[in-house]
């Protein structure tokens, strides 16, 4: 083999991010990408000022940690893409506070429980709410904590879009703010968040009904603004398998229904992915309630 056709040493993470800032645009939003995938993360692209993926791509389920992959996401998408990150395998899970449907920081009040963001690592978001992070406690598993905790708060567990992120809020930019330090050096999250959230059933006290991930306020807002973007498909799926698990009612309606509200969102979805995700809420239903539940 001769000297130059030899291959060439494995660069160290940090010559992989200097040659990258050398040889492409110095993009805010590539910078905070390397820093999150140096911080242990996984980093997916979203279309540039909202939360959807990419024509074609799968969003979090892309989500990389190898800087030259993410760096041919951005030369094929775009150096200006909205970043988010996987929060599967990261022991961290996101208390998404909204401020704008649903006062979720007035729910908080209400239930005696406050957040003093002063002390935490979170980020504001366009619709100036909150994304908390924390540090799941030894012996807790994200799959053992439900998402949907009271009305406008949530538990994200899977993905978050990032600062320096943005959204059109009313035609204009809007952007996620970080505050805090690195999402890595978050807090443990409090004994009475993981008390709120926890859906494990205990000897003697077996858990029957099933537990929404949404609200009855949070569907109430669907039904007159639309299914919200990046959220589309769960809401699709929940909100027609909810209606579909009532009694007699007809499937027909419901799926006229699904249609209705489709068309309300900002950016509704397709026809054909509207049908499959309904057959797929409907199959469920039918799955469920041959086997005696609801």
């Amino acid at each position: 083999m001769s000297e130059d056709t030899k291959k060439a040493p494995e660069q160290k993470f940090s010559d992989q991010v200097q040659e990258v800032s050398n040889n492409f645009i110095k993009s805010d939003y590539i910078i905070k990408s390397h820093d999150l995938i140096q911080q242990g993360f996984k980093v997916y692209l979203l279309a540039q000022g909202t939360n959807v993926p990419y024509a074609h791509s799968r969003g979090h389920l892309d989500a990389t940690n190898n800087v030259r992959e993410l760096t041919d996401m951005f030369l094929k998408y775009g150096a200006n893409s909205n970043i988010g990150i996987s929060l599967a395998d990261t022991g961290i899970a996101v208390l998404d506070i909204d401020k704008h449907s649903t006062n979720g920081f007035q729910s908080l009040i209400q239930s005696g429980h406050t957040l003093n963001l002063d002390n935490e690592i979170w980020e504001m978001t366009p619709r100036s709410g909150a994304h908390v992070f924390f540090k799941l406690p030894d012996g807790v598993k994200a799959d053992d904590l439900k998402h949907d905790l009271m009305a406008g708060v949530e538990l994200l567990t899977d993905k978050v879009t990032v600062a320096p992120s943005i959204k059109l809020v009313d035609g204009i930019e809007a952007e996620y703010k970080h505050f805090g330090g690195n999402i890595i050096k978050c807090s443990v999250m409090p004994d009475w968040l993981v008390k709120m959230a926890s859906n494990v059933a205990t000897s003697g006290n077996r858990q029957k009904k099933r537990v929404p991930r949404y609200s009855i306020d949070q569907r109430i807002n669907m039904m007159i603004n639309g299914f919200d973007v990046g959220e589309r498909n769960n809401q699709i799926m929940s909100f027609a398998g909810w209606l579909l698990s009532i009694r007699n009612i007809d499937p027909n309606l419901v799926y006229e229904l699904v249609q209705k509200i489709n068309s309300y969102s900002a950016v509704p979805l397709p026809d054909k992915e509207v049908n499959t995700i309904f057959r797929s809420a409907y199959n469920r239903e039918v799955k469920r309630a041959s086997m005696g539940g609801r």
